[in-house]
């Protein structure tokens, strides 16, 4: 996966890489307490965005649905913390908003989900383990949204967020 990012929460809170939970000090996790075994890392091109805005509708939703089998999910934008934290706040988002500012767009390289011609990640979402390994990829076109369905583990539907 390559050499590993430096992200930070929309509150400034450092993550480590695999973002699997927050570094030492984090008052409690944010998958219910219980650090996952796996996690979703969901790319946005740029927050404040069509697309990126209606995605965010339902991550909430998603992240609940994926804690009891032990994922996570981050989602992740080159956008500033600043940024992060007024989009998280506008749109009441409580699912952890990462930060790949700087050094710009490096957890979307090291998983190949970076547009080198836009300087934005792809709307890919990579599944990984505590090793960073990929389990799972699902990518949209551009203009596209992903589904919610789209995430979940084998054997579990559902028609909200769709």
């Amino acid at each position: 996966m390559g050499e590993a990012p430096a992200l930070r929460d929309q509150y400034g809170q450092a993550w480590p890489w695999p973002p699997l939970a927050p570094e030492p000090g984090f008052p409690e996790g944010p998958d219910g307490g219980a650090e996952p075994t796996r996690c979703w890392l969901f790319f946005l091109p740029g927050a404040f965005t069509p697309v990126c805005t209606a995605e965010l509708g339902w991550v909430d939703e998603l992240a609940g649905r994926l804690a009891p089998a032990g994922i996570g999910l981050r989602v992740l934008s080159c956008d500033s913390v600043a940024v992060l934290r007024a989009f998280g706040d506008a749109h009441g988002v409580l699912t952890p908003l990462l930060s790949d500012f700087w050094p710009h767009g490096a957890a979307a390289r090291s998983v190949g989900a970076f547009d080198e011609r836009t300087g934005r990640p792809r709307r890919v979402s990579v599944l990984v383990d505590a090793a960073g390994r990929e389990l799972r990829r699902v990518e949209a076109g551009p203009g596209q949204g992903r589904r919610l369905t789209d995430h979940l583990p084998a054997g579990e539907t559902g028609s909200a967020g769709t």
